[in-house]
């Protein structure tokens, strides 16, 4: 019987399952392809555990906030650093997805991508989008707004010279009708991964769901997910 069984039948016995003593467990989201993507991974991953899971679509920086202070159960994914800021948030040492934070620009592109050149940029990013806020933090000439589609809009009337957004977003708007103008700017400006936290009332959880995406990580199962959903 390997360690996480053990591990798992103890809390049974103690308290019953997971499941039965606090039903279904709810995780704050941004709603786009990204967090849908890692939302998979642990759907699948609570589920080897008798877990239901599901996720309730809210702005960037009120998940936060509502993850901090209880009221859903945590995060799908988040950067590694929130922790700093969101004590009572303990995150699972797996990574559930990454991050490509790319810059997008409209009828024109960049010769090269770089923290020097977007440093010159009339720049957008959403409130919320953590790794966003950290590489522009003292950047003059940033607009920050809740709502990406805000940011598109000004973007499309050349009031903004580009956006830092996360790729699958950018590649979701590309592919809408209309949208010819669009470009990704290669390379991405940053590469980060995503990790999945769990309030601190769940500290039970931690090492079973470690476990559970530790073992998907290492049988190449979490790849085939996110493979499975990314637009090719």
């Amino acid at each position: 019987m390997g360690i996480r069984t053990v591990l798992l039948c103890m809390i049974i016995l103690c308290f019953g399952s997971p499941a039965q003593a606090q039903g279904p467990l709810v995780f704050g989201y941004g709603g786009g392809s990204l967090s849908l993507a890692s939302l998979k991974v642990l759907q699948e991953a609570y589920g080897r555990l008798g877990i239901k899971i599901g996720g309730r679509r809210l702005p960037a920086a009120r998940s936060l906030e509502m993850a901090e202070e209880g009221s859903v159960d945590g995060e799908v994914n988040r950067i590694r650093a929130i922790e700093e800021d969101y004590p009572n948030l303990l995150r699972i040492d797996v990574p559930v997805n990454r991050l490509e934070g790319v810059i997008l620009t409209c009828n024109g592109s960049l010769e090269h991508v770089s923290m020097e050149t977007v440093r010159k940029l009339h720049l957008g990013i959403k409130i919320g989008n953590r790794y966003a806020e950290m590489l522009t933090d003292g950047m003059p000439d940033v607009v920050r707004l809740p709502h990406e589609s805000k940011l598109m809009n000004l973007l499309l009337k050349g009031r903004l010279d580009a956006l830092l957004v996360d790729r699958a977003w950018a590649e979701h708007e590309i592919a809408k009708p209309g949208m010819g103008c669009l470009r990704i700017n290669e390379p991405p400006l940053v590469v980060v991964p995503l990790y999945h936290y769990l309030n601190r009332r769940h500290a039970a959880l931690v090492p079973m769901i470690t476990g559970e995406l530790r073992a998907m990580r290492d049988s190449g199962e979490i790849d085939h997910i996110l493979g499975a959903i990314r637009p090719h």
